[in-house]
């Protein structure tokens, strides 16, 4: 049971790392092009961003968690 959760919780880790990869990469190609960006817009990038990352360190640690028992 352990090894399916370990699993499910790695593939969610490595979700959580392409989608935030992807906003990354936009927020990147926003800010070095050459037009006007509204604030607001980057912002919302920004909070979507911080949220990944977030969710990305709770599978991260929760995967560590699972090691440290499995040992």
């Amino acid at each position: 049971m352990a090894d399916k959760e370990e699993i499910k919780t790695l593939e969610e880790l490595e979700e959580k790392g392409k989608i935030l990869r992807e906003y990354k990469e936009k927020f990147r190609q926003m800010c070095q092009e050459n037009k006007m960006i509204k604030g607001s817009t980057v912002l919302k990038l920004y909070d979507k961003i911080e949220e990944v990352q977030r969710e990305y360190e709770h599978l991260d640690n929760k995967l560590t968690l699972m090691e440290y028992n499995f040992i």
